[in-house]
């Protein structure tokens, strides 16, 4: 089949690189010719220009290292772009919804995916009702239509009024719906009208091993028997639950992510900034002994090494994202947010790998079946 998948903009995010990654592999892997949207939200010129002037300013006054413009940032995630050029097999840059129907209306996809990531969170969408398909409500040709692990990222409904009317109809168009989180399901039928089956992240549909073949050959840092620290939020709170953890386990840590921003390096130490490639940050979990993250992803993928880890709450970003995820492997103990939560008792507790390894397959499966019954070949 050629399948076409619609996911969040995939710019600099480590998770959302390999989710999109896993999924379009997998379906690949199967046989199919796949293409993810690379849909993203139009330009702002004159914000742009706005920015360049006033941060020019705070450079002739000292305040800032480096005047951050399109090309230095290019060369920030230089890394991270050529893992997604290099990997996954994208559309054109699309910025317009006439463009995105002009797109879908010459080239005939016989399904399309929606999901995973937050791509039903109304402020992280560049196009709210692009994730429900409402560009297909003009073109003749039948496509099947599921979503594969959306998620809501929260648990109380943030659509408006007239947006949940919109998606509610287009969503009666779906063959299936799958969301990942549990409180995505209630969401689905309360709002929606829907019924949702609740399915992993499409970062489990592959196995530890398809992994560590991005990881680079070439040699990298020794961080064997050390604690990693991936904390995207640095806020003081979350400062102490990182000391709380490496003052309890009395090891030495290390980050993979860059020690400055963009704005505080200046050209001698440009380096300073630069984001690791997606496989030096899969080696970080690989070769931990340990692992502090309050990323969703970074917590998916210290389960897939087998890695002790503590996930720190984010409730901006979403926590019932973690909750659903822990729950699932019984693993609620490792999520905190606060630093007195932080005991011996828990940073020495053992993890049943075992046991989380067996679940880790079922839901593999659970995944891999969903795709399997919704994208059959049908004959007229």
């Amino acid at each position: 089949m050629r399948i076409a998948i619609l996911t969040q903009p995939l710019g600099h995010n480590y998770g959302g690189l390999l989710q999109a990654f896993a999924l379009q592999k997998y379906l690949k892997d199967q046989g199919h010719h796949v293409e993810t949207l690379d849909r993203r939200a139009p330009g702002k010129p004159l914000q742009a220009a706005r920015d360049y002037c006033i941060n020019t300013a705070k450079f002739l006054l000292g305040r800032i290292g480096t005047v951050p413009t399109r090309s230095k940032q290019a060369m920030m995630y230089q890394e991270l772009e050529a893992f997604r050029d290099r990997n996954l097999s994208l559309s054109p840059r699309i910025t317009s919804e006439q463009a995105l129907r002009d797109y879908y209306r010459q080239r005939p996809f016989d399904a399309f995916v929606v999901g995973s990531d937050q791509v039903w969170r109304p402020r992280y969408s560049p196009s709210l009702a692009n994730y429900f398909l409402d560009f297909l409500d003009d073109i003749d040709r039948p496509a099947r239509r599921l979503s594969y692990a959306a998620s809501f990222g929260v648990d109380e409904w943030e659509f408006t009024p007239e947006a949940t009317a919109r998606c509610r109809g287009l969503l009666e168009r779906f063959d299936a719906v799958s969301v990942r989180e549990q409180p995505g399901v209630d969401l689905c039928q309360q709002h929606l009208g829907c019924s949702a089956q609740c399915i992993p992240d499409p970062t489990f549909l592959l196995d530890r091993e398809d992994y560590e073949a991005v990881i680079d050959s070439k040699p990298g840092p020794d961080n064997e028997g050390r604690i990693l620290t991936y904390v995207l939020d640095t806020q003081p709170s979350k400062q102490q639950i990182v000391h709380s953890v490496v003052d309890g386990l009395g090891t030495n840590s290390f980050t993979i992510k860059p020690r400055k921003s963009l704005m505080e390096v200046r050209r001698s130490n440009f380096d300073e900034c630069r984001y690791p490639g997606v496989g030096a940050w899969l080696q970080g979990f690989r070769d931990a002994s340990f692992v502090v993250t309050d990323s969703f992803h970074g917590t998916v993928f210290a389960i897939l090494f087998n890695k002790p880890f503590i996930s720190v709450g984010n409730r901006t970003r979403g926590l019932s994202r973690f909750h659903s995820l822990l729950s699932r492997f019984g693993l609620q103990d490792r999520l905190v947010e606060h630093a007195d939560e932080i005991t011996p008792a828990l940073l020495k507790a053992d993890i049943d790998w075992e046991t989380v390894n067996r679940i880790r397959q079922s839901q593999q499966a659970l995944g891999r079946q969903f795709l399997s019954d919704n994208l059959k070949e049908t004959t007229p």
